[in-house]
């Protein structure tokens, strides 16, 4: 993973560099201003765009990157009044993340292509997802459970580097391409991951399970670790918290609907697994900070 400048100079040569996997780019030419994190492993693109208007301009740069690098999907998330004009020059609606600029919501416009490179005419196609029911969310800590709170970043980058292939983990944020803040348990001889990426500027969180569940004895543990790691968020001052989960993985759609969170974006072919592409459900849900427990005791509770 890294960070760049697009277009270097004409006929200039480098050496030789691995691929990254996640790329974080800037551009700027004119009145042009934009960064964009360029995931090969999910051949997707995800814009951030500093200044309003040549959205044709920005379209076509986009479907030459497309074509390019392979990418199946480009998506950008930005407020009411400026999803109307990149709906305008081609890309989709599909959905809105409540709250993730603090006082304004947030529209997920995305572009689709083709296997040749393609847009795929009349915007993304819908996607459809099984449906999920929450089951009675558990009252008590399981028995021996014991969590630990992780924030340091070396640390954190590693279990993420380790789980990614796993949970099919995609940053969201710029910058730092792994969780901040996580919840890790050893439990009935497993491993447990819980993670956050924060924005503390609008006041909104990412929420991965690092490690998903395989089977329906791990809910528990996993409901449990959610549970704490939203309280803590809670306490943080994190007004929202949303997640992106596989169409079809059922077990974490349960987990999350178990836990008070609702699918506001249904997002077309979004991640990447041996089998192929599929689509993403994104589950969201507002906090409170008031009657939000210190996570030490949390931690300490037996």
């Amino acid at each position: 993973m890294s960070s760049q400048s697009a277009e270097p100079a004409e006929n200039e040569k480098s050496a030789p560099e691995e691929t990254p996997p996640v790329e974080e780019i800037y551009y700027r030419k004119g009145d042009i201003d934009f960064c964009f994190l360029l995931n090969r492993r999910h051949h997707n693109l995800r814009v951030f765009d500093y200044r309003v208007g040549n959205y044709q301009q920005k379209r076509d740069f986009f479907d030459r990157i497309a074509r390019a690098e392979g990418l199946r999907k480009v998506f950008t998330v930005v407020e009411k009044q400026d999803s109307k004009s990149w709906r305008s020059v081609g890309f989709s609606r599909e959905g809105a993340i409540p709250g993730y600029f603090r006082t304004a919501d947030a529209y997920v416009m995305s572009r689709v292509y083709t296997e040749d490179g393609e847009p795929i005419q009349g915007g993304a196609p819908k996607l459809n997802a099984p449906s999920v029911s929450a089951k009675d969310k558990i009252s008590s800590k399981p028995r021996g459970l014991n969590l630990e709170l992780r924030e340091n970043e070396e640390e954190l980058e590693q279990a993420t580097q380790d789980l990614t292939e796993t949970c099919l983990y995609a940053p969201f944020r710029r910058g730092i391409f792994h969780p901040d803040i996580a919840l890790h348990a050893r439990y009935n001889k497993n491993d447990f991951w819980v993670g956050a990426e924060t924005d503390s500027s609008f006041g909104h969180a990412k929420l991965d399970y690092l490690t998903p569940p395989q089977n329906e004895s791990q809910l528990p543990t996993l409901e449990y670790m959610m549970g704490a790691l939203l309280d803590e968020l809670a306490r943080r001052e994190t007004a929202s918290v949303f997640s992106l989960v596989p169409a079809d993985w059922t077990l974490t759609a349960q987990l999350y609907s178990t836990l008070g969170f609702k699918v506001t974006a249904r997002l077309t072919d979004h991640m990447v697994r041996p089998a192929g592409f599929v689509g993403a459900q994104l589950w969201h849900r507002r906090l409170s900070a008031s009657n939000a427990p210190r996570l030490s005791a949390i931690l300490n509770k037996s």
